[in-house]
């Protein structure tokens, strides 16, 4: 699996963007459908954090498992792309006041979620595709 997973790699020039756009939709919709849910009925935007964290890592795992090599780069491209579109959208969200606080009471210029939660997800998204990968039966000495 892991030759026909780098013949997909050249043929591709050198990016499974397929995988890693099948893997960015999965986050997205798990983001929705996990994180969604819980904001609904706890109304705290952390379970939005928490619900992408998880949502990645399984996503990541996908992509890993789907290029059979344990590669941390297409898992930090995955969390890089997935961060990208979630914090606009939370940011978004709680500026036009459609989304609750991160954290009720402080000033509005308190950034500590917008730091923590791409750094819960970059190691979600790096240590799934790892995994996934290592699951997937590559292994980083592969060549």
């Amino acid at each position: 699996m892991a030759a026909a997973s780098q013949k997909q790699i050249a043929n591709n020039g050198g990016a499974p963007i397929r995988q890693i756009l099948i893997a960015l939709l999965l986050s997205i919709v798990g983001t929705a459908v996990i994180g969604g849910v819980l904001l609904l009925l706890l109304d705290n935007i952390w379970w939005i954090a928490g619900g992408s964290a998880v949502s990645l890592f399984g996503a990541a795992m996908y992509l890993g498992r789907a290029m059979a090599m344990p590669e941390p780069l297409y898992g930090t491209l995955l969390a890089a792309l997935y961060v990208s579109i979630a914090i606009t959208i939370i940011l978004v969200g709680t500026l036009l006041a459609v989304l609750p606080d991160p954290f009720p009471g402080l000033e509005i210029g308190d950034s500590t979620f917008f730091f923590v939660s791409p750094l819960i997800l970059l190691v979600s998204g790096v240590a799934g595709s790892a995994i996934g990968g290592k699951a997937g039966g590559g292994s980083q000495d592969d060549s």
